[in-house]
């Protein structure tokens, strides 16, 4: 019979070891800036001066030396909640505040 383990856990009578760490996201980057760079060398070689294409793989190089060189696969993302009240009803929104017009304004006369 199979015994459930994973294969992850440390098996009996074996010491407990420090996790690996998963370096391919470093990997994955090393060689995107290498890639960029070889094409930022063929584009110098092919039309001797600048283009848009060189600054385009020039950028995306930088970009991929900044994610290999920054530990972002780590990197905790972190939420800000921000807490609002609750929708009034439309029809609180729209309440009036006018007086009625008083039409027995001729009642009300004041004699002096």
């Amino acid at each position: 019979m199979l015994k459930n383990v994973e294969g992850n856990q440390p098996k009996l009578n074996e010491e407990v070891k420090e996790p690996k760490l998963d370096t391919s996201h470093e990997l994955k980057w090393k060689r995107t800036y290498r890639r960029k760079l070889i094409n930022c060398l063929a584009l110098i070689e092919n039309h001797g001066r600048p283009t848009t294409e060189l600054l385009y793989e020039h950028r995306k190089a930088k970009e991929a030396l900044n994610n290999w060189n920054t530990d972002s696969a780590t990197f905790i993302k972190h939420q800000m909640v921000f807490k609002i009240s609750p929708p009034k009803p439309q029809t609180e929104l729209q309440k009036q505040d006018i007086e009625p017009i008083d039409v027995d304004w001729h009642n009300k006369l004041i004699v002096l």
